[in-house]
């Protein structure tokens, strides 16, 4: 498959970031929507909780999967078409799950979902990389901000589709047919990816800096985990607040990082990569540990947003640079590093549901704090790309 050529014309580069950030957007659209969908899926069939973890388990097992087989996929069949592939079962499996009767076909279908997710990951991060490249300046920060919009945007959806009585199958299906056509509007403009550098090193063990890079995915990952799982419990058990108040605390770090997003580029451009994600993790550091000691619902959804704001470009910065520094392609960096982060955001909900059964909740939420000046540390060990 032939490379973009290294001379594109300022017409051609903008089309190409309009593309990619178009299917950024998607992406998190189709997984919101999936997920705002759950319980009714749940309910339909019947699970109990244990039979609907163990199916969301299959979701994550077939994204871990496809993240290492679709690097080796867009070796043989290119980046573009690997995208391109991945999509079109993306849009199948989206309404699948809400096809079903049982647990297994629940399980065997997320898996598929999750691989197809996991295929267009990678891919749409690696050809968000040689965008980079060609453009000259970051938009990573960006295009993951268009995720986080997607995202918004499939909960709401999803909301105003169950509210009108729309069932899972029709909403999920009407939502794939939309992915789908978004994604033959804008095939003709997707790059393709920079050809993979054919060393004896590439074959070789991760160097230090993968591994960095892996280690801050992974801190990144389980802290963003976390706040999505236990942020309401801290707010409902350490402050007492309502059921209906509880979610502020995900939402006001959940809009922080999207609005950061937008922001990032330009201000890593100004200010630099390293030294943001250095003061920007110890701010975030700082604020966590203020919030565990203060019983202001307030200066504790400000602790929520600072945090959101820190963790913002971690991701961005993270995967373009292991996109720029992988020794075969940008696929199998950004592969590498998103397995071990998908792993941290994993495990971040069980590792601090374990903590607070053993010494409170408020203290395991101590672990973020250590896990954000963790990455405020380490990102002093990059160096500017």
């Amino acid at each position: 498959m032939p490379a973009a050529s290294l001379t594109q014309t300022p017409s051609r580069v903008s089309a190409a970031h309009r593309a990619i950030a178009a299917v950024f957007f998607c992406n998190g659209l189709g997984f919101a929507s999936w997920v705002s969908r759950i319980p009714a899926v749940r309910d339909g069939i019947g699970l109990g909780e244990g039979e609907l973890g163990t199916a969301l388990f299959a979701l994550a097992a077939g994204a871990i999967v496809a993240f290492r087989l679709s690097a080796k996929g867009a070796d043989i069949l290119g980046t573009r078409m690997q995208l391109l592939l991945a999509a079109a079962l993306y849009c199948f499996a989206l309404p699948q799950p809400a096809l079903v009767g049982s647990h297994i076909s629940l399980a065997v279908t997320l898996f598929v979902f999750g691989a197809a997710n996991g295929a267009v990951d990678v891919t749409m991060n690696a050809l968000g990389v040689e965008v980079e490249r060609q453009a000259g300046r970051p938009v990573m920060s960006s295009l993951h901000g268009m995720w986080s919009a997607g995202g918004l945007s499939g909960a709401v959806l999803g909301s105003l589709a169950a509210h009108q009585g729309l069932s899972p199958a029709v909403h999920l299906t009407l939502v794939a047919v939309l992915l789908a056509g978004v994604m033959l509007a804008v095939r003709p403009s997707l790059p393709e990816a920079s050809p993979a550098h054919d060393t004896p090193a590439a074959k070789g063990r991760p160097d230090a800096t993968m591994l960095l890079l892996g280690a801050m995915a992974l801190c990144a990952f389980l802290v963003e985990g976390a706040m999505a799982d236990w942020s309401a419990v801290l707010l409902r058990d350490t402050l007492s607040t309502s059921e209906a108040v509880a979610p502020w605390g995900y939402a006001a770090f959940a809009v922080a990082m999207t609005v950061m997003r937008f922001a990032g580029d330009r201000v890593t451009l100004k200010f630099g990569a390293v030294g943001v994600l250095r003061f920007g993790n110890l701010l975030g550091a700082v604020a966590l540990a203020a919030a565990l000691f203060t019983q202001s619902l307030g200066l504790t959804l400000f602790a929520f947003v600072l945090a959101g704001v820190s963790l913002a470009i971690v991701a961005p910065v993270v995967f373009a640079t292991a996109g720029r520094r992988s020794r075969t392609t940008p696929g199998h960096g950004i592969a590498l590093v998103a397995s071990v982060g998908y792993a941290g955001f994993l495990l971040g909900p069980p590792v601090i549901g374990w903590i607070a059964s053993l010494v409170g909740l408020g203290t395991a939420f101590g672990l973020l704090v250590v896990l954000m000046a963790a990455l405020a540390a380490m990102s002093g060990q990059l160096r500017e790309q």
